[in-house]
């Protein structure tokens, strides 16, 4: 590389550490230094005070609790999943297989409001059960912990289920046809064939569901109950202005995480297995016997009708008319009024635009910087490479609510990075803090399109003459844009509905359609929520047949 090369390189290098350190970093800091601060003077104070109440310490055990368990019953139910679809051969199974991604098109809020609207309290499916049965009671309360991890289950088994399946596809089946002939059992098989394919997929799973898990906001505030944890706790330390006893909550969350994340990737690196130069793929088994095969069959379907079942519930109540649908069990009113109303009102309108905006905000921002560090990163040799790195990866373990005190923190003042003025209460802080949200899905997105990426293309541009800056605009970003389509489509599906720092962060200006629908369920506006919810469901689905068209168009 020549001198000119390299002083863009170090130029852009040094540029996006500042920008990282100044808007990922430092709120970082400032919200640890907060917690330990006490007038002027270091002190522990706020930890011991905090630790020293029982219920305080409820809230520590019940968010761990909620991470394990979230990891436990995601991880069965996405494995099994993984395996069924990998190895059985049945009929619709394309159709199944898709259907399976249904919950990462839909926000999680959203989810929770369907599920109360089915399983609450006065539920259609609560109330219908009652009614059938004649019972003198609700026979079961979707609330507290086990509801919460009823919903944990539906929207975060996917993780287990994608990276499964694509581990699966890596097993040669003729070591295990091999282990067969010689006498091996099915448990010998798997834990001495199967499971280490498999387990880096589960490892990096169960880092994704437990961080979800313990940072999970719109089920433990909307169906918690008395079973608290610290995101809950967080939003109500903020709302009355502890932000010492915010902060000290947002670093045992954050700690939480690392503690996690670091021993996952400890056994990660310690049992690093070798991959196989595969020559034989998975033969799909056809169930012989008629009644097993039915039975599969029935369970199957019955899978995809309770997966399905929460998107068909948000279509209907999104036509019952406001105010309706009181009492009885099933609504009987229906009409287009409430998309007449979001339609023909600015203010109900607003909402939904303001969420495709901030998401625009976000994902375009977070293009701008994953991009440059993903290159540095991958196909350089730049000295600052592991402090972007790092950096970029920080926020994969702070969860929403931690991003979100730590940006009140750190814009409460003014400061270089805000431009001299204070940030909270403004337009802006939440878009930010969506595009730190989602700045690692981004780059980890671009990564491997860039690892892809074969050097001969820039070699043969470079040697030309064409300057680096060229290359890269020329050679480089066209090749690695299906990386960065795919991680800017997955950023901008879990921005549009995001509801945790938003409950933190929005203003009147920039009130997002998840507090919309929260406020309208409060407001006994089920349909309208409903109706917000079909609109966010409709516009992530036109976004990803976008996405898929241009793929195919472009040979992505």
């Amino acid at each position: 590389m020549n001198k000119s090369n390299k002083r863009y390189e170090n130029l852009i290098a040094i540029i996006l550490l500042v920008f990282l350190v100044g808007y990922i970093l430092i709120p970082t800091l400032k919200t640890l230094n907060l917690s330990f601060l006490e007038g002027d003077s270091f002190s522990l104070s706020h930890y011991k005070n905090f630790l020293l109440l029982k219920t305080n310490r409820a809230f520590i055990i019940n968010t761990i609790l909620l991470g394990f368990s979230t990891v436990i019953v995601c991880g069965l139910i996405g494995t099994s999943l993984a395996f069924f679809i990998g190895y059985f051969k049945f009929p619709c199974k394309n159709i199944v297989s898709k259907l399976l991604f249904t919950p990462v098109m839909v926000p999680g809020v959203i989810i929770v409001i369907a599920f109360i609207q089915l399983y609450g309290e006065s539920g259609i499916i609560t109330k219908s059960i009652e009614m059938i049965f004649h019972l003198d009671k609700i026979p079961f309360k979707f609330a507290g912990f086990w509801g919460i991890l009823f919903v944990h289950a539906y929207t975060q088994y996917i993780y287990f289920f994608i990276n499964v399946s694509v581990a699966i596809k890596h097993i040669d089946y003729s070591t295990i046809e091999a282990a067969k002939n010689l006498g091996a059992k099915n448990s010998k098989i798997f834990f001495s064939i199967i499971f280490p394919v498999i387990k880096p997929a589960l490892l990096g799973s169960s880092i994704m569901t437990f961080i979800g898990g313990i940072g999970s906001f719109s089920a433990p505030s909307l169906i918690g109950g008395k079973f608290r944890v610290l995101t809950t706790q967080i939003l109500f330390a903020k709302s009355n202005n502890h932000m010492d006893i915010a902060s000290v909550e947002v670093i045992l969350l954050t700690l939480i995480a690392f503690v996690f994340l670091f021993v996952c990737r400890y056994y990660e690196k310690k049992s690093s297995f070798p991959a196989q130069v595969k020559s034989v793929e998975i033969k799909e088994i056809i169930i012989e016997n008629s009644i097993v095969r039915k039975l599969f069959i029935t369970c199957t379907f019955l899978l995809i009708f309770f997966i399905i079942l929460p998107v068909i519930t948000i279509f209907i109540l999104s036509f019952v008319t406001s105010g309706t649908w009181l009492v009885e069990i099933f609504p009987k009113d229906f009409s287009l009024s409430n998309y007449i109303k979001i339609f023909t009102r600015s203010n109900t309108l607003k909402p939904f635009i303001n969420s495709i905006n901030m998401s625009v905000m976000a994902g375009l921002l977070g293009v701008v910087v994953a991009v440059p560090c993903s290159y540095l990163i991958v196909k350089t040799k730049s000295k600052f490479k592991f402090l972007i790195e790092s950096l970029v990866m920080l926020p994969w373990a702070l969860p929403a609510s931690a991003i979100a005190i730590n940006l009140i923190n750190t814009f409460n003042k003014t400061s270089i990075f805000s431009l001299n003025k204070i940030l909270v209460g403004t337009y802006i802080l939440l878009p930010l803090s969506y595009f730190i949200g989602i700045l690692p899905l981004i780059f980890r997105s671009t990564n491997i399109s860039m690892y892809n990426l074969n050097d001969a293309y820039e070699d043969a541009s470079k040697s030309l003459g064409a300057s680096w800056i060229y290359t890269f605009r020329k050679i480089t970003l066209p090749i690695i844009m299906p990386g960065i389509v795919s991680g800017v489509v997955l950023g901008f599906i879990r921005c549009v509905g995001e509801y945790t720092s938003s409950a933190y962060l929005y203003t009147v200006a920039n009130k997002p359609i998840s507090i919309a629908m929260v406020n309208a369920v409060f407001e006994y506006e089920i349909g309208l929520a409903m109706a917000y919810g079909v609109l966010t469901i409709v516009f992530i689905l036109i976004l990803s047949f976008i996405s898929s068209v241009l793929k195919n168009k472009y040979k992505w």
